[in-house]
């Protein structure tokens, strides 16, 4: 967790750490359903039975959530996609620069899509809208995760241009072992 943890922001921060660690245990627990239903579905029909279409429903509305659940976890230990070997390669001046800009366009850009996220959800929830389709859920169900997520990360991109900007950034290894507290 790269930036400054002491006192209210700390608090704040946990707390953030820990709806991250919580959702994202949400979201591993619903990959593993939807795992655990595919197979069950492939050795049902294996066996003669009939195709279960809700399996098929569910399993892409999970891949949604699952997304957009573990992402901010993600981010916030640094399990992402990270150009390490372009930041080792720059002077300390130049790649604090680069991760202070890397840093805010994240934060401009998840916070643009949990904007546009949460209209398009409030929207969809005044207009009732249904996704045509077996279940036929309230299409707002399933686009909720989106600004969750994106806002979630914002938070994280925030917590990083924070660090970045009084140069403490750096690459966070949790690598046990690693020096990691």
């Amino acid at each position: 967790m790269p930036a400054i943890r002491t006192g209210p922001y700390a608090v704040v921060m946990r707390g953030f750490s820990r709806i991250n660690l919580l959702l994202a245990g949400v979201g591993a627990a619903a990959l593993f359903g939807v795992t655990v239903a595919i197979f069950v579905e492939v050795v049902w029909r294996q066996v003669g039975g009939r195709s279960q279409l809700w399996v098929t429903e569910v399993s892409e509305y999970s891949l949604l959530y699952v997304t957009f659940l573990a992402a901010p976890y993600l981010l916030e230990h640094n399990r992402h996609v990270v150009m390490d070997v372009v930041l080792e390669q720059l002077a300390t001046g130049a790649a604090r620069v680069l991760s202070v800009l890397v840093a805010a366009l994240g934060l401009a850009i998840c916070l643009t899509l949990c904007w546009q996220g949460l209209v398009l959800v409030l929207d969809q929830y005044a207009m009732g809208l249904r996704r045509i389709s077996v279940l036929a859920p309230r299409s707002w169900y399933i686009l909720a995760a989106w600004p969750l997520g994106m806002g979630l990360m914002a938070v994280q991109f925030f917590d990083q241009l924070l660090a970045a900007f009084l140069g403490r950034a750096g690459v966070q290894d949790d690598t046990p072992g690693k020096g990691h507290p």
